[in-house]
């Protein structure tokens, strides 16, 4: 079970990556604009940031509270 939270972590930082990246490069932003594939990777990595912050926060209360 370890690795499967590790795995959702370390996805989660690479969405915080990309967005990071895509926030500070305008050509990326263009080609994401441009093109579908670029999109559906966007639209990805969006879900992976807020589905990954969101499991991580309730994994850390679930943690906190049943100890």
């Amino acid at each position: 079970m370890k690795k499967f939270w590790l795995a959702i972590a370390a996805l989660w930082v690479l969405s915080i990556v990309y967005f990071l990246v895509y926030v500070n490069a305008p050509a990326l932003q263009t080609a994401v604009d441009q093109s579908a594939g670029l999109s559906l990777l966007h639209g990805i990595m969006d879900i992976l940031l807020l589905g990954g912050g969101f499991a991580l926060i309730a994994r850390g209360l679930y943690r906190l509270f049943h100890r």
